[in-house]
């Protein structure tokens, strides 16, 4: 039995999940093997964290998922980021979850499909994050933004 409680697991979520961005603002590839793995932990340790945090939803399942596939496809691993997108997509869907974190969802499943090789289906997946209606002004920007910069793996 964890000595932790549900208010600190959503702490530790927290600074797992934003400490994960210390590396993934980095250029990918510019990393060592330390560095990666580091940030993989991170990415894993804000995923279980956010399991066990007071008041988690779906919606952090899913954005904790998010990272660990941003996470791989920033190591150029799209054959481990695939399923993780994956399952986010479905569970967004079956949650009625759209907007923002459905657009970052297919963001994630092109870029995994891109880095694999598959560009007819990264293609589709990035045209899906584009349309995904996003309610908020600024997270749409985001989005854009976000979906205008690498690393796409050669996706034209």
């Amino acid at each position: 039995m964890s000595s932790i409680g549900p208010a600190e697991h959503r702490k530790l979520a927290i600074e797992a999940n934003n400490s994960t961005w210390e590396f993934l603002d980095r250029e990918p590839g510019s990393l060592s093997a330390q560095e990666d793995e580091e940030m993989t932990r991170r990415a894993y340790a804000a995923a279980y964290h956010w399991t066990r945090a007071e008041n988690a939803t779906v919606i952090n399942e899913v954005r904790a998922s998010w990272l660990i596939a941003k996470v791989w496809i920033h190591q150029s691993r799209g054959d481990i980021a695939l399923p993780v997108s994956l399952r986010c997509i479905e569970l967004c869907l079956a949650n009625n979850i759209a907007d923002f974190d459905l657009a970052y969802v297919y963001e994630a499943k092109a870029r995994s499909l891109a880095c694999i090789g598959d560009m007819e289906g990264a293609r589709e997946a990035k045209q899906s994050a584009l349309t995904v209606a996003i309610a908020d002004d600024e997270d749409r920007k985001l989005v854009q933004a976000d979906l205008a910069k690498g690393p796409w793996f050669g996706l034209i």
